[in-house]
């Protein structure tokens, strides 16, 4: 089973993600490398990216330079990349989280080869408000949450895809909202998006390690509101005649 993770950053961030780097290449579920997509310039602040050099010297990961799509930088790019591998599972990860070494190996128990489905640990089903119901166990739901990783089977896009995630990103809320905008995505497409997250005493139903810059000021789910107000919005411009 070839994974390999993918990540995107912001400005102020970029010389401080080592520890969450070194947590995913550490896990006891082997990534092959990490993809890092950096854009030139981040829109949202419009700053430049400064790649600093210990960076580029670290081993097994690869940085690719893109257009900035907003938070769904941290995957979309690496999905058109393997688009067309049969074999490749892409693992999207946080920014602002040193993993603990067995998340991978937590969300692949629900790995299955007769399944084709995409896998998270946080995910929920939308209400007909446009409010969202958060769940934990094993089950299909209508959303994920990016915070916990999710887990991508090979080749899951289609040719659309790239015109989709330009044209979303063009909407303030949706481009703030990668989650909800994936999750709406796959649902055309018919994919599955299954969690699997029943906590324990040893396996929070959070991932631990989050750090220091989470909460600043730049953090996405800040933005625009919160999280879930600004998913109504998604909703009402992605699915107007829900419900």
């Amino acid at each position: 089973m070839r994974i390999i993770a993918s990540m995107t950053t912001i400005p102020s961030r970029i010389d401080r993600i080592g520890p969450a780097l070194e947590s995913v290449l550490g896990q006891t579920v082997a990534v092959e490398h990490v993809e890092l997509n950096v854009p030139y310039v981040c829109v949202r602040t419009n700053e430049p990216y400064t790649v600093p050099a210990w960076l580029t010297e670290m081993e097994r990961v690869k940085i690719f330079r893109t257009d900035d799509y907003g938070p769904v930088t941290k995957i979309a790019p690496t999905l058109l990349r393997h688009g067309n591998e049969k074999e490749t599972y892409i693992w999207s990860v946080d920014d602002d989280f040193a993993y603990p070494k067995n998340q991978l190996a937590l969300l692949c128990k629900g790995h299955r080869d007769t399944e084709y489905r995409i896998l998270a640990r946080h995910g929920g089903d939308f209400n007909p408000d446009g409010s969202i119901t958060f769940k934990y166990g094993e089950m299909q739901v209508a959303m994920f949450e990016g915070f916990g990783t999710v887990l991508y089977p090979p080749a899951c896009v289609g040719d659309d895809f790239l015109e989709y995630v330009r044209n979303t990103s063009s909407d303030m809320d949706c481009r703030h909202s990668d989650d909800i905008v994936l999750s709406l995505y796959f649902a055309s497409r018919r994919i599955p998006i299954f969690i699997w997250n029943s906590p324990t005493e040893t396996d929070p139903f959070y991932p631990t390690g989050s750090l220091p810059y989470s909460s600043e000021g730049d953090a996405i789910h800040l933005q625009s509101g919160g999280n879930l107000e600004r998913y109504k919005r998604v909703l009402s411009v992605l699915k107007p005649g829900r419900g």
